[in-house]
């Protein structure tokens, strides 16, 4: 009989270690520019230079795109939630909706019921697009594959 070293709890400890799921670290801040569009991921932040503007991905809200694959009577818009403060000011939630084409691109103009953009401290924030678009109802998108794109401008 062979006799281990390492007691039976270090070897269960470190058994259960290898088996726990691991929470992605957030994606790295941004730095953005006023009137380009800028890119952010789940719980990723973006600041927006000479504006004072910091905003962060809360995530996607909800998708009732049509999957590419399927042939629907109706899309509906993708919905996103986010954080925004001026200055150190206090953070306010924001939530966005859009549609979009199969590339993930917002239409160009405005469609009743749907808020996709927002006025804050005399700047407009947009949504550009939120890739990547739904191609089967059976396979959801993971809340980390999503990518917004926005624009500030002035107002």
């Amino acid at each position: 009989m062979i006799k281990s070293k390492l007691p039976i709890s270090m070897i269960l400890i470190t058994m259960l270690l290898a088996c726990r799921t691991l929470t992605p670290a957030p994606a790295s801040p941004v730095t953005a520019t006023k009137d380009v569009e800028f890119t952010l991921a789940e719980d990723q932040t973006a600041m927006v230079t000479d504006t004072g503007l910091t905003i962060r991905l809360i995530g996607v809200a909800g998708d009732e795109r049509c999957p590419s694959e399927i042939e629907c009577a109706m899309s509906g818009p993708v919905s996103i939630s986010l954080s925004v403060q001026k200055s150190g000011g206090d953070p306010v939630n924001v939530n966005l909706q859009t549609f979009t084409d199969n590339n993930g691109r917002a239409p160009g103009g405005k469609f009743e019921g749907i808020q996709n953009s927002e006025t804050f401290e005399g700047y407009l924030i947009e949504v550009m697009g939120v890739t990547p678009y739904p191609a089967k109802p059976s396979k959801p998108i993971k809340a980390s594959e999503y990518r917004v794109i926005l624009i500030v401008t002035q107002e």
